[in-house]
């Protein structure tokens, strides 16, 4: 019997290793095909990840967050040379190990961020692990977790981009959210996760956060982001608001130019700073992330960035609000900041005169940390004012278990990435989250028995942000309903004749639905006049986002809107669900469009007050 149960337990475990192999395979198979995509480019999961053994029906939990050694902190920074004491503030990207090496050996980095999509998970506790033995002092490990690890690694679990948790409007789903991301994240030695998002979307067209954000309403955001951090923290990822004073009513993209916010300093503080002073002001926060747009209410001068502002980040952050954690930058990189200041050593400093602790990810390391040592030994900067930082970021350290915890087992990730837990809860949050703004078909469900249909399959255009996840995740799944459902891709350019074939075709089915995947707005003109000429028939148009609510305003005579957030697999499978009638819908569209059932329209929404 004894024999037998070895031999059963080395199956097992001969199987998953196995299985580990083979996903990190294809993985690398993918990443050498396809290349890896950055922020903001589309990219379609190529086949879902593949399904792994798990042993246990509980996934492992994140390690608790401690309390700071306040006397591991204050032995360290009296130890530190300058040089170590600089490096401490600058966070590069993540790349060959040499390059790491060598900016840990000449620069003393503090650590290191990782960025693109469709990372594999092996691939970086594998860096994590090595860099943390490699570097004399603990690393701090950070990655872009707003919808979840897997919006960046690719075998890891995946949520909605958050506006789905706006509709459902439940604290305890964000902690959920919170609690599986961090599981997730320090399983692979990941300390700080860039979210929650608590920009108040109040701009329709914003071409960089839209769905990003909770909601338009800054009460709301600051709930369900309360709700986010303490699952994360409970399960020790450091978390990172962002993007403080608010990026959310910007019509432009601060990775490509300065978005200039014409608003009143009213409103700013109101309604965009509002979810700051909620949470910021208690301890409630770890980080938080500066936006790279200029506000004229607070620089009517010259055009100059919240990052690099005094006024923002000394004034009201630090004194007003009573903020004393890290002050983290957006990504040096961008278009924001170089406009302001090209020089990159006076764009360092200027960002540690104004109150940064971190600087992440400078263009060129080496200038950035010259540049700084540079104005420290003129006298420009204090060596205190260093010290100021370097003392935050090494409680930031000693919270999360460094330098104790260095190492991450590699037995933890492959029991917890993708838990069958985790999944169950993406589908949850999907099930809440899944919003009807419009309604006017002659009875329910939408889609019924005997129903002749064709569906419209908008070919998406336009940037995305982490994923894009193809149709067929729709289409499927309908296809099984109906088997006879007629399918028909439409390209983002159309002829006129083209648009004409189309109208008279649809003519000929039962209901007429419609799924597009862009995720702001739709980008395809050409696309909108065809869903316009629709409703001149008699045949009931379905509309289903994938991407914004507000594709609405470009489409307002459809007969039933829909809207899911996300293009993420089990948001579309529930689209299926609903109107097929096996699924009620249950969320709210939680931003204010006229002509939408809204969530604004209610009471208790701030921003409309």
């Amino acid at each position: 019997m004894r024999k037998k149960t070895l031999l059963f337990l080395m199956v097992v475990f001969t199987i998953l290793s196995l299985s580990n192999i083979l996903h990190a395979q294809e993985g690398a198979l993918c990443d050498l095909l396809y290349g890896t995509v950055s922020k903001g480019e589309a990219f379609q999961y190529r086949t879902p990840p593949q399904p792994r053994l798990f042993l246990n029906d509980y996934p492992p939990t994140g390690p608790a967050m401690r309390e700071p050694d306040m006397v591991w902190v204050t032995s360290t920074v009296l130890t530190m040379s300058l040089d170590e004491k600089i490096g401490q503030m600058l966070m590069p990207a993540t790349s060959s190990f040499s390059t790491m090496k060598t900016l840990v050996n000449n620069y003393k980095v503090g650590g290191f961020t990782f960025t693109g999509n469709n990372r594999q998970a092996a691939d970086l506790i594998n860096i994590t692990n090595y860099m943390q033995e490699y570097s004399p002092t603990p690393l701090l490990f950070a990655i872009d977790s707003e919808a979840g690890l897997g919006a960046r690694v690719a075998d890891a679990t995946i949520f909605p981009l958050i506006m789905a948790f706006g509709a459902a409007n439940d604290p305890a789903l964000t902690e959920a959210c919170g609690r599986i991301t961090a599981r997730e994240s320090r399983s692979l030695g990941i300390h700080i996760g860039f979210g929650p998002v608590v920009d108040v979307n109040t701009e329709p067209l914003n071409p960089i956060i839209s769905t990003r954000a909770y909601s338009d309403d800054p009460g709301r955001v600051a709930r369900l982001a309360r709700g986010f951090i303490t699952g994360a923290r409970s399960e020790g990822l450091l978390c990172t608001f962002k993007h403080y004073p608010g990026h959310g009513a910007t019509a432009g993209d601060s990775h490509s130019s300065l978005p200039t916010v014409n608003i009143s300093f009213e409103a700013l503080r109101k309604i965009h700073i509002l979810p700051y002073e909620e949470l910021a002001g208690t301890g409630d926060i770890d980080l938080v992330m500066t936006a790279h747009v200029y506000y004229p209410a607070v620089y009517p001068d010259k055009p100059w960035p919240a990052t690099l502002s005094p006024i923002f980040l000394k004034d009201i952050l630090r004194t007003e609000i009573g903020y004393d954690g890290l002050i983290i930058s957006d990504a040096y990189t961008m278009t924001g900041l170089a406009i302001a200041v090209p020089d990159e050593k006076e764009r360092a400093v200027v960002g540690v005169e104004s109150g940064l602790d971190i600087i992440l990810m400078a263009p060129t390391t080496s200038n950035a940390f010259n540049g700084i040592k540079e104005a420290v030994q003129s006298g420009r900067i204090s060596v205190a004012r260093i010290e100021e930082s370097v003392r935050r970021i090494l409680i930031a350290k000693s919270r999360v278990g460094l330098p104790e915890l260095k190492i991450v087992s590699t037995s933890l990730y492959p029991a917890t990435l993708r838990h069958p837990q985790h999944l169950a809860k993406v589908r949850e949050v999907c099930e809440r989250a899944f919003s009807c703004g419009k309604y006017n078909l002659p009875g329910k469900p939408p889609l019924q028995i005997g129903d002749h249909i064709m569906v419209l399959d908008l070919a998406p255009g336009g940037s995305t942000i982490f994923y894009r996840m193809p149709s067929t995740y729709f289409l499927n799944p309908l296809k099984a309903a109906f088997p006879d459902v007629y399918i028909k891709p439409v390209n983002q350019s159309l002829t006129s004749s083209e648009q004409s074939d189309i109208v008279t075709e649809a003519a000929k089915y039962d209901k007429v639905v419609i799924i597009g995947y862009d995720w702001y707005k739709i980008f395809s003109a050409d696309q909108v006049a065809l869903i316009n000429a629709l409703p001149q028939l008699t045949v009931p148009i379905i509309y289903i986002s994938f991407g914004a609510p507000y594709h609405f305003n470009q489409i307002p005579d459809v007969d039933a809107f829909y809207c899911g957030y996300a293009s993420v697999d089990a948001m579309q499978e529930v689209a299926v669900d609903v109107l097929t009638g096996k699924l009620e819908q249950k969320g709210g569209i939680p931003v204010c469009i006229p002509g939408l059932d809204a969530l604004c329209f209610t009471t208790g929404w701030l921003f409309y007050k």
